[in-house]
């Protein structure tokens, strides 16, 4: 998985976001993983997850590209409780 770039922007569009400091918080990873990720680095598992608790499914498909995952694939890995994944 990695971030899709586009829906990314659309994102920080949306959502007035002005800097890497105001997006990396928002996605709760640091400037340097953000920059990383913003060129083409994978993303973890784990940290999908946090931002799917955090900002919702919807938001998680417009900004991860799950490559050959599913949402339904990624979502089997963990337990859903509500809307949160454990």
């Amino acid at each position: 998985m990695k971030l899709n770039i586009a829906g990314c922007r659309a994102f920080i569009e949306r959502n007035g976001i002005e800097d890497y400091q105001a997006l990396s918080s928002v996605l709760g990873v640091s400037v340097s993983v953000l920059k990383l990720l913003e060129q083409g680095g994978r993303i973890g598992y784990d940290a999908v997850r946090e931002i799917y608790n955090d900002l919702g499914e919807q938001t998680v498909t417009e900004l991860i590209d799950f490559e050959e995952e599913t949402l339904d694939g990624f979502k089997s890995k963990y337990i859903q409780v509500g809307d949160a994944l454990y």
